[in-house]
């Protein structure tokens, strides 16, 4: 994990720039306010309404867990499935057959409406998250951690409840960690329920109500959260009692916002700004481990793209080195394994440089002349420096007799909807697992009954092996299981990963604490005034 910092500069420009998005950050004046700026904000607060990854970044901050993420780990090393501490249950026990745990809540927890935290509420969160079998609870997370969804949670008295799972899981215990399976304040929300809303959302999308570190105090959807120290939080008060995020889509009046100091930490710092952020008398590029990756992905069901040799020829045409040094400044690393290096070691490669195997892969194939491709790609996802990435992409291709075509597209909503109608023969994407876990992550974009598979990938034995992978407990069999599927991937290669990202942010000198999670976002109330 790495800060750098460099020299002041000073620009005209900030004027304007504080005018369309800045607010007043700390800037290191020792107050007890921070401000942020994103590049969106969420449009709702309810964490049944999954809008994107900035509903889970705020999480963080309002959300109540069962579990907390612990952040005390090693400076080079990702918060992983292990690094857990109590959050609301102040202990667990676990039954033999690793079916059941048995939760005890801390006592004396209060929401901000005055209302003590128990078992009830617990039941409560768990209901309404299964009320709706679309939420990103009910579709992936529980079932995928082998969560009885039929009966996730059961009281036993007022502060002990069991958690009830229908096989071993990995990461049973670190989604209650995750911010969307917070709990709520189930007598708060009833005051606010009717006949048409029993689970009041429409009151939830604009309010919080649960036992995190902060409150909302107010909130504009998609465009600024105000958030204050909750009086009634049962850990330690956070060091920050006031903090403002903004959205500021513009990535460059981020930059700048961050250098003049009217913010005080700013998301995605766009790369042609990193020596600006650098070069601030009080400002850093924070870098640090993450299991974020920018990849090329192929759709299966195409002709041509079907044939595992020809995905491999693509795969060995590309320069990865080449895309770090002349996109990422640097700031990244080839990827050469199926799945991201920080979830499990020892991976089989995929992806060496190799133009002479990469012709021979196309000869076998029966396109030894090359053929048309077609590579779609979008600025939001993963950047704005999607076209370069593309055009590098383009020229390799060329080497190797495979003709590129590149298609921007400009709506991100319309490239989303390509991408899961797998409408494109190609494209440039990025991927994330929530959870820091590889069978999770095996699942979520390689089985051919996931949402996310978006490849259209479907290896029936790769299917089964992510499967049992998610039912079988860590140990030698499990690990047996995962190294059998990263063979598979790196023989059929649906995905060709060009580089594995850290974690960036922008950051004043004067705020410590900041470790990223591999959800994309941080616990704010670990946030230190230096």
């Amino acid at each position: 994990m790495t800060r750098r910092a460099g020299v002041a500069v000073a620009s005209l420009a900030l004027l304007a720039l504080a005018a369309c998005g800045g607010g007043s950050g700390s800037g290191g004046d020792g107050d007890s306010s921070l401000t942020i700026a994103w590049t969106s904000t969420p449009s709702e607060l309810d964490p049944n309404l999954y809008g994107g990854n900035p509903d889970v970044y705020l999480g963080h901050a309002h959300m109540g867990t069962l579990l907390a993420y612990d952040i005390d780990v090693d400076e080079d090393s990702i918060v992983a499935l292990d690094d857990l501490e109590p959050g609301l249950a102040e202990s667990y026990e676990t039954s033999e057959d690793g079916l059941t745990y048995t939760f005890t809540l801390r006592e004396g927890v209060m929401s901000e409406y005055g209302n003590e935290l128990t078992a009830d509420d617990v039941v409560y969160s768990f209901e309404r998250m299964t009320s709706d079998p679309k939420t990103l609870q009910s579709s992936v997370l529980l079932p995928t951690s082998n969560v009885n969804i039929e009966s996730p949670v059961t009281k036993v008295d007022d502060y002990t409840f069991t958690y009830n799972l229908t096989a071993p899981s990995a990461q049973a215990l670190t989604i209650l960690a995750y911010p969307i399976l917070g709990i709520l304040d189930s007598t708060e929300m009833a005051a606010h329920a009717t006949d048409a809303d029993p689970y009041a959302a429409e009151w939830l999308a604009t309010h919080s109500a649960s036992f995190g570190p902060y409150v909302v105090d107010s909130f504009q959807p998609g465009t600024e959260v105000r958030l204050k120290a909750s009086d009634s939080y049962y850990g330690d008060a956070p060091d920050y009692t006031d903090i403002v995020i903004r959205a500021v889509p513009d990535g460059s009046s981020r930059a700048q916002l961050l250098v003049s100091g009217e913010v005080d930490m700013i998301s995605e710092p766009p790369i042609d700004q990193f020596q600006t952020i650098e070069d601030g008398a009080n400002t850093s590029i924070f870098e640090g481990p993450d299991i974020f990756r920018h990849n090329w992905t192929f759709n299966t069901t195409d002709p041509a793209l079907s044939d595992p040799r020809v995905r491999q020829a693509l795969s060995h045409a590309v320069d990865r080195e080449a895309i770090v040094d002349s996109i990422y400044q640097g700031y990244a690393e080839p990827a050469y394994t199926p799945q991201s290096p920080q979830l499990y070691d020892d991976q089989p490669e995929t992806g060496a440089y190799d133009p002479d195997l990469a012709r021979d892969l196309l000869a076998q194939a029966g396109y030894a002349d090359g053929f048309d491709l077609q590579i779609a790609f979008s600025a939001e996802r993963p950047g704005p420096y999607a076209e370069n990435i593309a055009r590098l992409i383009q020229s390799d291709l060329a080497e190797v007799g495979v003709n590129a075509t590149l298609n921007g597209v400009a709506a991100v909503a319309d490239f989303q909807a390509g991408v899961s109608g797998k409408k494109y023969q190609s494209f440039l994407y990025t991927e994330r697992p929530s959870q820091p876990d590889i069978g999770f992550g095996l699942f979520l974009y390689l089985n051919s009954k996931s949402v996310l598979n978006t490849s259209g990938i479907s290896i029936p034995r790769l299917d089964e092996i992510a499967l049992e992978t998610l039912r079988t407990a860590p140990g030698p069999e499990r690990d047996a299981l995962i190294e059998e599927g990263l063979q598979l991937v790196a023989d059929n290669e649906p995905i060709a990963n060009l580089v594995d990202v850290p974690a960036l942010v922008g950051i004043n000198d004067s705020v410590g604490g900041y470790k990223p999670l591999t959800s994309g976002g941080f616990r704010f109330e670990k946030l230190t005034k230096e």
